[in-house]
């Protein structure tokens, strides 16, 4: 347990530290843009000079370079972000209803992504050299090479524009009136099960279009380390023992050839979310991708620094967690 303490103690430690570099990268990027946040008011005749004045105070436009980056990264540690032009109000108000959202299409990509690449990698590998591996294979390579905006198209174009099954944008439907929630209700489901069904729906191409982009890396990378702990001297003394080909594929196969797995999801991690990003914006889902693009399109560097600020936390903190259970699964790494 010390050991354990001690690495995750390490391992936080490292994350801040990174975190504080992103930031400082973060504030870099967006000072070096042209032109200042204010701008669009100085061209605006009727915009109250005394209040340009104070927004110029207020966001310390004309101090020292070092004086600016200091309250930035105070301003982000300290989670002030400032108020969005774009949106009208605080930016923590946007991210606030902004970060469930992707929370809950990323968590579930990734949940689902996991789950059916290690099983359908696992499987192949085991069947080796057969008309399945190859077919699998070849699907794997195809979606793992196609680009995330072109994947996003097209279940687009499929799903909302040919078939109309799925809402085309969106979180949730602001069609829906009184009447649907009453029939909904007056069926014994209640209001809930109505703004389940509608969240799902929205959320379901998004999440399939990221499902589908990194499912193919998690089975090609399970396939190729089942393919290598197979050969090792473990699973045939396990198979000379007279254990099923069941057990030694679950219980000793698979769960060594875990750790790659896990391991590269701390490599893939940020293009994950960079693909996440996207989708978002392709779908119009509201979260912290597409307010990101939105803020990017129209200039809004509180909002935009803010949100890319808050995906460099969530992937730092991915990253440490994915560390974290890599050295729970193998106490190597913690020495």
């Amino acid at each position: 347990m010390a050991a354990l303490a001690r690495y995750l103690v390490k391992r936080g430690v490292q994350g801040v530290v990174t975190l504080l570099v992103v930031t400082v990268i973060i504030f870099i990027l967006f000072d070096a843009m042209p032109g200042t946040p204010i701008d669009r008011f100085r061209s605006d005749p009727t915009f109250d000079r005394a209040r340009l004045e104070q927004l110029n105070q207020t966001f310390g436009i004309n101090d020292p370079y070092f004086v600016r980056m200091g309250k930035f990264v105070w301003n982000m540690f300290s989670l002030d972000f400032g108020q969005s032009f774009v949106e009208g109000k605080p930016v923590s108000d946007v991210i606030a209803a902004a970060l469930p959202r992707t929370l809950f299409l990323f968590g579930g990509a990734v949940m689902i992504e996991y789950l059916i690449g290690v099983v359908i990698g696992t499987f192949i590998a085991w069947r080796r050299g057969r008309f399945t591996e190859g077919s699998v294979v070849v699907g794997s390579l195809f979606f793992y090479n196609m680009p995330s905006f072109w994947i996003g198209l097209i279940l687009l174009w499929l799903f909302a524009f040919s078939l109309d099954l799925f809402p085309l944008r969106g979180f949730s439907d602001p069609s829906w009136t009184a009447q649907h929630v009453t029939w909904v209700a007056g069926r014994g489901q209640g209001d809930v099960l109505f703004q389940v069904v509608d969240l799902v729906a929205h959320a379901a191409m998004p999440m399939l279009a990221l499902v589908l982009i990194t499912t193919a890396g998690t089975i090609l990378l399970m396939q190729t380390a089942m393919l290598e702990v197979m050969g090792e001297d473990f699973i045939l003394t396990a198979r000379a023992k007279g254990l099923s080909e069941r057990i030694v594929r679950r219980r000793h196969a698979a769960r060594n050839a875990y750790l790659p797995v896990v391991t590269s999801f701390t490599i893939s991690l940020a293009f994950i979310v960079g693909g996440a990003i996207i989708l978002e914006g392709i779908f119009s889902y509201f979260g912290l991708g597409y307010y990101f693009l939105k803020a990017i399109v129209n200039q809004d560097q509180f909002l935009a620094g803010a949100l890319l600020w808050i995906i460099a936390v969530l992937v730092i903190f991915g990253n440490i967690v994915a560390d974290v259970l890599y050295g729970v699964l193998d106490p190597r790494v913690r020495i």
